[in-house]
């Protein structure tokens, strides 16, 4: 998905190409962020159980405080989705993110030392302030696709580099645990069909639309590759 001509719209990319995907293109068009993301020497170490407490007490008390934003996002995307059936599917996946991922989050922050004054109380770093204003952008201002640009590839990203490290175990638990949350059926499911959502809605949009989708995934790849850098230099 990399070395693709980064002005390159969505019709001239995919002429001669079969079964040209929208969502491909726009990890194309994210390029080389994408793949520094999923590449990302965090996830190597984390998965190798190599990471420094320190790093991912740093990094798990960073994604905490964002989940409030991300559930606001999801409650958007629920509110502008075009009909029941996504509707349902978001609602499903907010119903996931508020219960047994909260779960593990506390689990972990206990397991890691950080107590509860600590973890309620934590600001957003440069980085998650930079996500919270590119995704509540999005939702407050764009429409429904506009939405799937910004949740899309944060949601993708995490899959692939959990599939890429899959079969690895770490000893300890929270690590094990945040590689399987993001590596099981369910998730991947969930995932394939945000990518078949952004396949149906995207290529009917006008150039200039698609463009701006491109650099909303953009923006936001570029993002994870720099709270991951973050989380690791502190």
């Amino acid at each position: 998905m990399t070395g693709e001509m980064e002005g390159q719209g969505f019709t001239d990319w995919s002429a001669g190409r079969e079964d040209a995907r929208f969502s491909d293109w726009l990890a194309a068009r994210a390029a080389p962020y994408w793949s520094r993301a999923v590449e990302h020497r965090f996830t190597r170490e984390l998965a190798a159980d190599e990471l420094p407490d320190a790093v991912y007490r740093r990094y798990l008390t960073q994604d905490y405080a964002f989940v409030d934003v991300l559930v606001r996002v999801v409650a958007y995307a629920i509110a502008k989705a075009p009909d029941m059936p996504p509707k349902s599917r978001l609602a499903a996946f907010l119903a996931a993110v508020t219960s047994e991922e909260n779960d593990y989050f506390l689990r972990s922050f206990e397991a890691l030392g950080v107590d509860a004054e600590t973890w309620r109380a934590a600001p957003l770093g440069p980085t998650a302030s930079a996500f919270r204003e590119v995704m509540l952008g999005a939702a407050v201002d764009g429409g429904y696709e506009e939405i799937l640009a910004v949740f899309l590839p944060a949601e993708w990203c995490y899959l692939s580099w959990a599939k890429a490290v899959a079969g690895q175990t770490p000893a300890r638990f929270y690590l094990k645990e945040w590689i399987e949350l993001h590596d099981n059926p369910g998730f991947e499911a969930f995932v394939t069909w945000l990518r078949e959502e952004m396949d149906r809605r995207g290529p009917p949009l006008a150039a200039e639309r698609q463009e701006r989708l491109a650099g909303l995934f953009r923006r936001m790849m570029a993002l994870e590759v720099a709270f991951f850098d973050e989380a690791c230099d502190g």
